[in-house]
């Protein structure tokens, strides 16, 4: 058996993030160059200003870059979890000797008619929190389908 699930992301989110991010980055640098040539009545002001909105311009530039900013598809096997992302493809584990590996898998119902579900999937490396609008019941059989292949731990009384 095997689940292939896509989260879809809008090119146009991440254009307006790039585009509004250099914005700030050029206003930023712009308020520099005032300051370097002695315009600026509170440089000191301006100055830390200035430096918050040039990071925060790059902030928002790096963030429409990453991972998580373009379409993901998981995809749940036997052997494990398949993740294709824009960078490329990286597989996890179910089993305890493989690296990296899914460590657990949680279920979130995140409103009360339960329309929106979330999966949540803890890795080795990273944490990936997946949505399932209106898709609730894909969500449940995935999330039993991946807990099932997972290694329980004994507990000891």
């Amino acid at each position: 058996m095997k689940f292939n699930y896509t989260v879809r992301k809008s090119k146009g989110s991440r254009t307006a993030f790039r585009v509004l991010g250099t914005v700030f980055f050029v206003v930023a640098a712009l308020q520099f160059i005032t300051l370097i040539k002695g315009y600026a009545k509170h440089p000191m002001l301006a100055g830390t200003f200035a430096m918050l909105l040039g990071a925060y311009g790059l902030y928002l530039i790096y963030g429409s870059l990453r991972k998580a900013a373009f379409d993901i598809v998981y995809h749940f096997t036997e052997e494990g979890l398949n993740v294709e992302h824009h960078y490329g493809e990286t597989s996890y584990g179910y089993t305890e000797d493989a690296n990296p590996r899914v460590e657990f898998v949680t279920m979130v119902i995140a409103d009360e008619a339960g329309v929106y579900y979330i999966l949540n999937v803890k890795t080795s490396k990273e944490v990936f929190v997946i949505p399932f609008p209106m898709k609730g019941e894909l969500c449940e059989r995935i999330y039993e389908f991946v807990n099932a292949r997972l290694p329980k731990k004994e507990e000891n009384d």
